[in-house]
């Protein structure tokens, strides 16, 4: 009987850890249904905001970091959004800044989504960024250099972790924590996990600017073998809002490279960048509409190249896409310079701002631009201050 026992014992035990092996390697759910990410899309109204970083902020970190975050501005600013009728915003976080302070940061970051929920707007936040300075430092941040876009702007993770696949998985603990933490809030719309991962930065930190930046195919290397890892942490936690990454540069359609294939088969819906004219930008969404899943335009409108509100925002309504242009007030990023900025010197405002809706006083650039947006959106506070409605708009 003894040996009957041990034999049924050793047979329980190997049949556990063959389970628990078996487990381990079972591939985490994929990206939900194209039916699952209609539905999503179908209970919200048309979406239409803005990149949103308070003027008082020249990055990430001056944002969410505690000496700086600035609530005052972003409920003023917010304010700014809702009047004319935008509902969304894509905000940009930060790791170091969680790093510094984790408990502070969710602090914040609550704040912040109180504000958003207020003036009516959900929030798409961004985790990671793979554009603009390699080496980002947490505590005070640089003063804007004169005349230039986005002349303090921060990547994260910096390239210290990136390069290094041991320090990548360093960040799965700030990945999993936000979205456990974040998963079932309805005030937060979506995930973008990782904005232009592998963004060359060429004119600022790249082979044309400082070479401080990875080199190109080292960057994409990297930056695909982050965004994979962090594909998995999302798909860990199951977040009740959607996953996504951007597509952003070349013809990803056709000939996608394996970063841009990983974006477009991995997210729940479909997200992309385009600044260019109407053309292109139409030759895009007939693209990526028929890939079957909802589609946000998660960066557009740089009035020098082309792509203003007048030419794109109606072809983004008319195809049904949500539109985030760059950049709600003027401030500390400096975005109405053009991104040539970086080598051309500019001593004056732009005539023609590059990014940008509004100014800290809440003065828009051009009137006629915030009543089309109003009018698109059928929301907002109209021209002769009272709301509009998708009726009288």
């Amino acid at each position: 009987m003894k040996k009957y026992v041990i034999i049924l014992t050793t047979a329980f035990v190997l049949c556990e850890s063959i389970l628990a092996t078996d487990s381990a390697n079972v591939p985490l759910p994929g990206p939900w249904t194209r039916e699952q990410a209609q539905a999503w899309y179908d209970s919200h109204p048309w979406l239409v905001g803005a990149n949103f970083v308070p003027s008082t902020a020249i990055n990430q970190l001056e944002m969410w970091q505690a000496d700086t975050f600035d609530p005052a501005t972003i409920d003023r600013e917010l304010g700014y959004a809702q009047s004319i009728g935008m509902n969304t915003m894509r905000v940009f976080l930060h790791d170091l800044a969680w790093r510094e302070d984790p408990e502070g940061f969710y602090s914040r970051v609550d704040k912040y989504l109180d504000i958003a929920d207020r003036h009516g707007i959900k929030t798409l936040f961004v985790i990671f960024d793979g554009v603009w300075n390699p080496y980002p430092k947490p505590g005070k941040q640089p003063d804007p250099v004169p005349g230039r876009h986005n002349s303090g702007w921060v990547q994260s993770p910096g390239r210290e972790y990136l390069e290094d696949p041991v320090k990548q998985d360093e960040l799965q603990p700030y990945v999993v924590g936000l979205l456990t933490r974040y998963k079932n809030d309805p005030r937060v719309l979506a995930w973008d996990l990782f904005n232009e991962p592998d963004n060359p930065n060429r004119q600022a930190y790249g082979q044309d600017g400082d070479k401080t930046e990875l080199p190109e195919p080292e960057k994409a290397k990297f930056a695909t073998q982050l965004l994979r890892k962090t594909f998995l942490w999302a798909r860990e936690v199951h977040p009740s809002q959607p996953v996504t990454v951007g597509v952003w540069l070349g013809d990803y359609l056709n000939h996608p490279t394996e970063l841009q294939k990983l974006c477009l088969d991995d997210s729940d819906v479909i997200s992309f960048h385009c600044y260019d004219a109407p053309p292109g930008m139409q030759k895009r969404l007939e693209g990526l509409t028929k890939l079957g899943r909802p589609v946000l335009c998660t960066e557009y409108m740089a009035r020098g190249n082309h792509s203003t509100f007048r030419g794109i925002l109606p072809i983004l309504k008319k195809y049904n896409v949500a539109a985030y242009n760059w950049g709600l007030v003027n401030g500390k990023s400096q975005t109405i310079y053009p991104w040539d900025s970086w080598v051309r010197h500019y001593t004056n405002e732009p005539t023609i701002w590059f990014h940008d809706i509004f100014r800290t006083d809440g003065t828009p650039f051009s009137t006629d631009e915030v009543r089309l947006i109003r009018d698109l959106s059928g929301r907002g506070i109209g021209m002769n201050g009272r709301p509009v409605s998708k009726q009288n708009g």
